[in-house]
């Protein structure tokens, strides 16, 4: 047996000698390939790269954001995102067969667009990504030669003349796109490695080992690379055996309808094309200090469609909010602004910190059929000048939740409930009158009106009791198409406010007798008024017992009547407790009340009455 145990322990050994990720995880190597990732020096460029679309055919743009113009179109038909190297930029294009059946990379001059190769993507390659770093571009794919295991391959190709410099055999097939930082590639292999090669020669330079989260990207950035999924490791010492509990490691705190992760999936070759998930990304930087991470501003920030949000990334709190009037196709932070391209040709760059529109420019002229397909920005630290916006102020965050919550647009159910949630948590008067407006409009969508009568029960606003009194006197009227107020949700915000509430409780009670008030909404009345001590509703309690106490509608749920029972035997006196007694012992009386009023009779008969206050004596 023990000869076994050494036969077992020798063949893992020799297992390991031979396997491709043998100093997977070593930190020596991780450290030594991060420092000499050059951070790449700052060009000052603002350029975006547009795809285009519509009457003039499918073109590939380029825009300088500093000067507000065009600087060439060219006609292409764009595949895959646009990437951009020192003087070239490179994007998938399709190809007539048999030249190309998968498509080819095209490099172009960044200066003029014109082509300057054509790289074919072969039927046994399947083409993963790429990335340029200086005028060198890197590509990851897959090889399925005949008869043969499908491979993964790196291919390193000069980016003026579309050369060939080296490629090397990846260990596995199962490869994502690449990044490059300063001379080092990064490749995700296998959902769980991520290998550093020298972009010079091909040559290993370490193997990351990622052991509680998916590698499902990396990202080059000024301030170092980066990997992770549902969060995000900055490639370290620390974070060669990437675990959570690294102080490398960060991931906010963001809602529900957030989608949370950190870029696209590099495994996933569709996902370099322009599609909707540039529509609907976190967008995030960091600033590095004794070389641990933090969200720069302590911020991550939500692209969702029209909608761009900045949350707490520690407490997930909503900082601002701003609405674009149409769809934004892409969007990018670097690192001073956050730029976006509208599908209708705008381009919009928003204050990280505060949401306020730093920049504006637009593509088209007024009633053009053009659009925008995609967008790729080249602008990393590009600062607008002054004087490219009228003012500069902060989007007020009241106002934008209440446009998302009234937009017609049917695609983000979540979003508006998110956007309900938040505005109940803003302060003021403003406010609560746009939860009632919400709660009696029709058009509100089902979900919202529940979360605004949660939002405004929760809110307790004892200075909006003039509200609450103007919204119960607005009754239904046929005639005016005027409906209810809601006078359940009004009964439990002015019933968790008590006896603060007080002065409303004639106007809560009027609506207990009426016809439109349903059921449930009058138990709602009747439990409220118990709440704020309101002992000058008991005549509308006796008039509401007395009209239904035998109404076949409360046979099967009379939980109204014994909620106004209740009520009644709380607030009033002898007489209504002789009332109570009656409807007990008549026989018309709904079955469900009478049998409640029975015990409820017994039990508080059994209690002693308080007894009267003594005299004072003089």
């Amino acid at each position: 047996m023990k000869a076994q145990r050494i036969l077992a322990v020798l063949l893992a050994a020799a297992g390991c000698a031979t396997s491709p990720y043998q100093r997977a995880g070593n930190g020596d190597d991780i450290a030594a390939a991060v420092a000499r990732s050059r951070a790449p020096e700052s060009g000052h460029r603002s350029l975006a790269f547009l795809v285009l679309g519509g009457a003039g055919g499918p073109r590939l743009a380029e825009y300088d954001l500093s000067s507000s113009r065009l600087l060439w179109t060219q006609p292409a038909d764009v595949t895959t995102r646009v990437a951009a190297g020192a003087s070239v930029l490179v994007h998938g294009t399709k190809a007539a067969p048999p030249a190309a059946p998968n498509g080819e990379i095209v490099g172009r001059d960044l200066g003029t667009g014109a082509v300057l190769w054509r790289h074919p993507i072969a039927s046994s390659e399947e083409l993963f990504g790429y990335a340029l770093d200086g005028d060198a571009v890197y590509l990851v794919e897959r090889l399925h030669a005949p008869g043969q295991k499908p491979a993964g391959r790196l291919i390193a190709l000069d980016g003026r003349t579309g050369a060939r410099r080296w490629d090397r055999e990846l260990p596995s097939a199962r490869v994502a796109a690449p990044a490059v930082r300063g001379g080092v590639v990064a490749v995700p292999v296998e959902s769980q490695y991520v290998l550093l090669y020298d972009g010079a020669t091909g040559g290993p330079l370490g193997q990351v080992l990622s052991t509680e989260e998916a590698a499902t990207f990396v990202r080059a950035l000024p301030e170092g690379l980066f990997y992770g999924s549902h969060g995000i490791f900055l490639m370290a010492r620390d974070t060669a055996r990437g675990s959570r509990r690294s102080p490398d490691y960060l991931s906010a705190h963001l809602p529900a309808f957030v989608r949370p992760t950190y870029d696209y999936d590099f495994y996933r070759p569709e996902q370099t094309e322009y599609s909707a998930i540039d529509r609907n990304r976190v967008l995030w930087r960091v600033t590095v200090e004794g070389g641990r991470p933090q969200f720069r501003d302590g911020l991550a920030i939500v692209h969702d469609y029209r909608f761009f949000f900045a949350f707490d990334a520690a407490s997930g709190a909503l900082r601002w909010a701003y609405s674009s009037p149409t769809d934004a196709v892409a969007s990018a932070d670097t690192g001073q602004a956050i730029l976006y391209a509208t599908v209708d040709g705008g381009l919009v760059g928003l204050d990280p910190r505060t949401g306020a529109r730093i920049y504006q420019a637009s593509l088209f002229g007024a009633g053009s059929t053009e659009s925008v397909r995609g967008a790729t920005f080249d602008a990393e630290g590009f600062t607008p000048s002054a004087g490219m916006v009228s003012a500069a102020q902060p989007p007020d965050l009241t106002a934008t939740l209440t446009s998302i919550i009234a937009d017609p647009d049917q695609r983000f159910p979540a979003l508006k409930l998110f956007a309900v949630e938040e505005l109940g948590r803003q302060p003021g008067r403003a406010v609560t009158t746009k939860l009632l407006e919400l709660l009696g409009d029709e058009k509100t969508a089902p979900l919202a009106r529940q979360k605004a009568g949660e939002m405004l029960i929760a809110r307790r606003d004892a200075g909006a009791l003039d509200l609450y009194r103007t919204t119960l006197r607005t009754h239904a009227d046929y005639c005016d198409k005027r409906p209810a107020p809601p006078v359940e949700v009004l009964a439990r915000a002015l019933g968790a406010l008590g006896p603060l509430a007080r002065s409303v409780a004639p106007d809560l009670a009027a609506n207990l007798t009426l016809p439109e008030t349903p059921p449930a909404a009058a138990a709602e009345i009747a439990r409220a008024l118990v709440a704020m001590g309101a002992a000058d509703s008991t005549a509308t309690l006796r008039d509401f017992l007395t009209m239904y106490r035998s109404d076949p509608v409360f046979d099967r749920d009379p939980a109204a009547l014994i909620a106004a029972s209740e009520a009644l035997l709380r607030l009033g006196g002898t007489a209504d407790r002789e009332l109570l007694l009656f409807l007990a012992e008549e026989p018309h009386t709904v079955a469900g009340l009478r049998k409640h009023l029975a015990r409820a009779l017994s039990e508080t008969a059994a209690r002693p009455a308080s007894a009267p206050p003594s005299p004072t004596r003089p």
